[in-house]
């Protein structure tokens, strides 16, 4: 970070666990699984199924349930109790179509194996919304654009960008004669 912030004070190195991590927020996909976890005394734990993901497809992962031990298909699990969130997050991800095992305590003390296949988890939450609002007393429509972050995929060409999906919704809205439209930028860190 010392050499290139030489160069441009907005420049910053990441390393490859960082790097990983913002092609996720930036992109708003991944593969893997599709949970939210978090390190609770030693403990990983699920935290939130996303919707639509290999997880809540699947059915059986629930959110309080304790991950104990993570295997790779049908190799040998490896214990992830006392283990570092990004460990256990970097055995659990992986390409799609692969299928990783989790032994788990269920919130009522059952232990159970699940096997989940890996698929591309897509972070709807984070694109960009739109709505039309009709203003009754004024007799005005108005266009909402909810822009909660700024994103576009390294990775893929044809995947989402904030831009692109702004664009559609500002032509939808002039489609349907909107009077104006209001971009909220409310939590956009960006």
């Amino acid at each position: 970070n010392a050499v290139v912030n030489v160069y441009d004070p907005h420049t910053e190195y990441f390393p490859p666990i960082d790097k990983d991590n913002f092609d996720i927020q930036i992109s708003g996909r991944l593969e893997g699984i599709g949970a939210q976890l978090r390190e609770d005394d030693g403990y990983i734990k699920v935290v939130e199924i996303v919707p639509g993901s290999a997880s809540w497809r699947q059915g059986e992962l629930q959110p309080d349930d304790v991950i104990m031990k993570v295997a790779q298909g049908d190799e040998e699990p490896v214990d992830v109790v006392g283990a570092s969130i990004d460990d256990a997050v970097k055995m659990i991800r992986g390409k799609k179509g692969t299928e990783v095992r989790l032994t788990v305590r269920k919130s009522d003390g059952r232990i159970k194996v699940i096997p989940i296949v890996r698929d591309v988890v897509v972070l709807e939450e984070t694109y960009a919304k739109g709505v039309i609002i009709e203003h009754k007393n004024l007799n005005k429509r108005f266009g909402y654009i909810n822009l909660p972050k700024f994103y576009t995929d390294f990775r893929n060409p044809d995947g989402r960008r904030c831009a692109e999906d702004v664009k559609l919704l500002l032509e939808q809205f002039n489609k349907n004669n909107v009077d104006g439209v209001v971009l909220d930028l409310r939590n956009n860190g960006g």
